[in-house]
């Protein structure tokens, strides 16, 4: 009978240790159920267990991982969910949950405060569909605002020049988490949206967290910073259960950032395809529009205009005399209708006139031989005559001569000079 090896507990414990750290689904799982037996040391590490209704499972959430929850503070009763990995403790033989992040369930603080900020933002327009823009069909530089030492950079860079090896990538790092976060990452982008710099596109964010590790990309001062780029925004806040704001201000979102590399640059041999697909049918359609207009020409150098332009011009010439040929015609017979219907007309007024004018002019003579009747000249007709001395004063009486005083008679027919000689008796 082969004889059983016997273990020593530190073997065995080791061995368990070995197996439960190996396998890759218990080094980064979610846990989720209630805190119970809740202790926290004078370093700092916050012990508890994790249970449901027919288990529970110990944790340790060590302070350098402790340190970075910003939600509610633990307590026994408490719902959340865990992220860590299994752990064996040796000493005890005891293994544990490992813990690096934690999330409350539920709308807690936190969640709320995410909440209000949303429907604010959302009442001012921030996340209207109608504010967003297509991204750069090629683009040729591409600007990345998160941090310099993450994955998140990293998978950008591979994917991107995988797709598009000459594309131009601008990086301007930031922090994506922690006390002054909000206020890098807003500068990172304003950089890129600099003229200057001649980015087509900005790619913002970072891997993926706990809702606490996201915050940064929930403020609004970042929100309203994505919202307002310049440069058409992909933000890229990855492997979150829940989007952020900045996916909803952005003009696109991606759910990792190797899909936001994906997204944003194109494959170099779909480029290298399509052009050589619109080379031909570029050369096609010209071809086709120089056959047409070839056709047309031969077809317009065979009218007579081209080939007999003269004989074209002098049945122009006739044409046109003819024309105005007609218009004489037409006029010449319309003067003549109008003469012929006005004709009777005005010799019935002329005739008139004519009449009118002889009665006064009978009227005339009979008035003027009475007004001749009458007059000083008519009465010197009559034989009578004037007498004026040298300053024109008529004489009225012999009173008024003294004698040999020269005097003017005027007669009808002229004037003569007498000399006063003396009163007839």
């Amino acid at each position: 009978m082969e004889e059983t090896k016997t273990y020593s507990v530190s073997e065995i414990n080791s061995i368990v240790k070995q197996l439960l750290t190996g396998p890759d689904i218990l080094r980064n799982i979610w846990i989720q159920g209630e805190i119970s037996n809740y202790s926290k040391s004078h370093q700092g590490h916050i012990y508890f267990n994790l249970k449901d209704a027919k288990s529970l499972i110990a944790c340790t959430f060590f302070s350098y991982s402790n340190g970075r929850y910003k939600g509610k503070p633990l307590e026994n009763g408490m719902e959340i969910k865990a992220f860590g990995g299994i752990s064996v403790y040796e000493p005890r033989g005891q293994y544990n949950l490992n813990i690096s992040k934690v999330e409350e369930l539920g709308q807690g603080d936190l969640l709320l405060q995410i909440e209000e900020l949303k429907r604010k933002l959302a009442a001012q327009g921030v996340f209207d569909p109608e504010r967003k823009r297509k991204l750069p069909a090629f683009p040729w530089r591409i600007g990345v605002a998160t941090s310099p030492t993450g994955a998140a950079i990293e998978d950008i860079i591979r994917i991107s020049k995988q797709r598009f090896p000459n594309i131009d990538i601008l990086i301007s790092p930031c922090l994506v988490q922690g006390d002054g976060a909000p206020e890098s990452i807003i500068s990172a982008i304003n950089l890129l949206n600099d003229p200057k710099w001649d980015v087509d596109l900005i790619i913002a964010g970072r891997g993926g967290g706990s809702t606490e590790d996201l915050m940064a990309f929930n403020d609004e001062k970042v929100v309203l910073t994505f919202a307002g780029s310049r440069v058409p925004i992909i933000s890229a806040v990855g492997h979150q259960i829940d989007s952020v704001l900045s996916d909803l201000a952005a003009d696109h979102f991606a759910p990792t950032p190797t899909a936001a590399a994906e997204m944003a640059v194109p494959e170099m041999e779909l480029v290298e395809s399509g052009l050589a697909e619109f080379e031909v049918r570029l050369k096609t359609a010209l071809k086709n529009q120089a056959g047409n207009l070839k056709e047309k020409l031969r077809i317009l150098t065979n009218k007579k205009a081209f080939l007999d332009p003269r004989s074209m011009l002098n049945d122009r010439i006739l044409q046109l005399d003819e024309i105005n040929s007609r218009i004489h015609l037409l006029g010449k017979n319309y003067l003549m209708g109008a003469q012929n219907k006005f004709s009777p007309v005005s010799n019935g007024l002329l005739t008139s006139f004519k009449s009118q004018l002889e009665r006064k002019k009978k009227e005339f003579q009979l008035l003027s031989g009475k007004l001749d009747g009458f007059s000083p000249l008519g009465t010197l007709k009559r034989g009578y005559s004037v007498v004026r001395k040298k300053g024109k004063k008529v004489v009225t009486s012999p009173v008024q001569l003294e004698k040999e005083e020269e005097l003017e008679v005027i007669l009808a027919e002229g004037r003569i000079r007498v000399s006063y000689q003396g009163e007839i008796q």
